[in-house]
C-alpha cells in the first residue's frame, strides 16, 4: 500500500462520494492490513470535541480572509506533534490541477486549531510508513481527520477554498474550491 497513492484517490472521493461512504471504504481496506483491535480503537474514536473546535475557529478564519482580502484557509495538523492543527489563512493560492501548493506555506495570519492527543498516541505506536500496518493505520488516522474536518465545515459558507493536509502534506487536499 502506498499512502500518496491512496491521498491521491482520496482527493478525487472527496468530490464523489459521501463522508461515511470513504470512511467505509478505508476501515475496511485498512483492516485488512491489521490484525487484532486497532482498527476498531481508531474508529471508535470520538471526534465531537475536535469538529466543534474546528466549527468555533471558522469564523475568525473568515472574519481575517474577508479583512485581508485573503485567498484560502489551509488547515494544518502535525501527526508528531500531539495532532495540533493551526488555520492558515493564505494570501495566494493555486486550484490543485495547477500541481503547485507553495501558496499555503505564504500564509498572513494564523488561528489555533484543536490537538488529537489520541490520534498522536496511536500514530506514535506505529509510525508513518515503516510497515503495511503502520501505513494503514496512518492512513485511516488521515482519513478520519479529512472527514472529521469536512463534516464540521460542511454546513459553514466559506467564500475561499478551504484546504486540508498534515505537515509537509502534498498535494493538499482541497474541501472546497
Amino acid at each position: 500500500m502506498n499512502i500518496f497513492d491512496c491521498l491521491d484517490e482520496l482527493q478525487a472521493e472527496l468530490f464523489e462520494k459521501s463522508y461515511e461512504e470513504m470512511e467505509a471504504k478505508y476501515y475496511e481496506l485498512c483492516s485488512t492490513q491489521v490484525e487484532g483491535n486497532e482498527i476498531d480503537r481508531i474508529h471508535n474514536i470520538n471526534l465531537d470535541t475536535f469538529q466543534t473546535q474546528v466549527k468555533s475557529s471558522l469564523p475568525e478564519a473568515m472574519r481575517i480572509v474577508n479583512e485581508q482580502s485573503a485567498k484560502a484557509i489551509y488547515f494544518e495538523y502535525d501527526m508528531d506533534n500531539d495532532w495540533e492543527s493551526t488555520f492558515f489563512i493564505c494570501d495566494g493560492y493555486s486550484s490543485l490541477f495547477e500541481e503547485d501548493d507553495d501558496w499555503a506555506s505564504d500564509w498572513i495570519e494564523e488561528i489555533e486549531g484543536p490537538s488529537n492527543k489520541e490520534f498522536a498516541q496511536i500514530y506514535q505506536e506505529n509510525g508513518f510508513d515503516a510497515t503495511e500496518k503502520a501505513k494503514a493505520i496512518t492512513l485511516l488516522l488521515i482519513v478520519r481527520t479529512l472527514v472529521a474536518f469536512a463534516k464540521a465545515v460542511e454546513n459553514i459558507k466559506v467564500n475561499v477554498p478551504l484546504c486540508v493536509g498534515f505537515h509537509d502534506q502534498d498535494p493538499i487536499m482541497r474541501i472546497k474550491e
